[in-house]
């Protein structure tokens, strides 16, 4: 069992048939399901693209049921930031998420998200109970259907200036990884302005083809070719799970976590004020700014202060309990990418669309921005 940055994330991972089972499902299930119960606690359930999610989605929802806890599934696969905001916005008091969130294609797991003074578990339950029929045949009530995604939408309009990148003329190239976050970039920017937004790997397939869907340790190579030979303005990638980003440039160059976290940051100072923290991991050895070695004239410059931590999860945690000191960013060396203005929990796809509104808002231009940062770090 693990625990995510955010408070009140448990989760269970394990590899198919060989732990991720039907029958461990179930008996983890029935732990939450009784901690349910006894608590009168409602749920939602919601799955991503791994294969058969939706099926171990729909019989979670039954086995909740049956111990009379008030449960409704995701209409279709959700990104995770989706159903974040769903508890923020109070739709219930926890979720249950049918995903092995960034690991590879051959796991499935199980994440429970709920505030962190109800003590629930997901701890397995070996007793036996009566199986239902699995996968079930009949559907279910549209009643029992819940659509996460119109006020996620809803709520990343109301954050980012889309009029601006409208009017823009970008052309932009999405690696969708075949996840939860296919269709959400080119949806939000429509086709009645002038940026394009071009979406690649868009198909959910269950084994991701046979790969990671983790944008800092993909390859990202067909990402990096499209964006340098189109002489586009930018490329994103976003994880199967909509948590976790990568920057590419038009020269193909694909940013270390930390500097696309210290990108967004400066955005953040410059056009909205933010003050406050920016907790990142040590920029890569190979990155240009490995060691950060002229930091303190970039806070000073910013007024912001860096936290530079070899694993930010505890320090994450800390801050993202207190809502007055969430950080104005944190990343994590796996690209997961908090704005504290917005939410506390790490969306790719709200951090992807800022870096398009910072770049249509710079005319167009990544790269100026990326050699300007550059130059304030690392010049003697």
């Amino acid at each position: 069992m693990t625990q995510r940055y955010r408070p009140y994330a448990l989760a269970w991972q394990a590899i198919y048939s060989a732990d991720f089972t039907l029958d461990q499902v179930r008996q983890r299930v029935m732990t939450l399901a009784r901690g349910l119960s006894t608590r009168k606690l409602s749920c939602l359930v919601a799955y991503d693209t791994r294969f058969m999610g939706p099926l171990f989605a729909r019989d979670c929802l039954e086995i909740l049921q049956a111990h009379g806890v008030e449960a409704s599934l995701a209409s279709s696969h959700m990104p995770l930031p989706a159903l974040h905001h769903a508890l923020d916005e109070h739709l219930a008091p926890c979720a249950l998420y049918v995903s092995a969130c960034n690991r590879p294609y051959y796991y499935n797991g199980l994440a429970l998200l709920t505030d962190g003074s109800v003590q629930l578990s997901l701890e397995p339950d070996p007793a036996q109970a009566t199986a239902p029929l699995f996968p079930h045949a009949d559907p279910l009530p549209a009643d029992q259907l819940v659509d996460l995604r119109l006020p996620y939408f809803a709520a990343l309009r109301e954050a980012i200036d889309l009029d601006l990148i409208r009017r823009t003329s970008l052309t932009i190239f999405v690696d969708a990884m075949n996840g939860t976050a296919a269709g959400v970039v080119p949806a939000l920017l429509s086709d009645s302005g002038q940026t394009r937004a071009i979406e690649i790997n868009r198909e959910p397939d269950p084994l991701f083809g046979r790969s990671t869907p983790a944008p800092v340790t993909a390859g990202l190579n067909r990402l990096k070719k499209l964006v340098r030979e189109s002489d586009s303005h930018l490329g994103l990638a976003i994880s199967a799970d909509g948590t976790a980003l990568a920057l590419v440039d038009k020269n193909g160059e694909q940013l270390d976590p930390a500097e696309t976290a210290l990108l967004i940051a400066t955005y953040m100072a410059r056009q909205y004020r933010q003050r406050g923290a920016v907790v990142i991991p040590p920029p890569d050895l190979a990155s240009p700014l490995a060691g950060l070695p002229r930091v303190t004239a970039w806070e000073e410059q910013t007024g912001l202060r860096v936290e530079g931590l070899r694993d930010p999860a505890e320090r994450l945690v800390e801050l993202l309990a207190l809502p007055r000191q969430r950080p104005v960013v944190g990343a994590t060396p796996d690209g997961e990418i908090i704005i504290g203005r917005y939410a506390g929990y790490a969306d790719a796809i709200l951090a992807g669309l800022v870096c398009i509104e910072m770049v249509a808002r710079s005319g167009g231009n990544l790269r100026s921005l990326i050699d300007a940062q550059r130059e304030q770090l690392l010049k003697p």
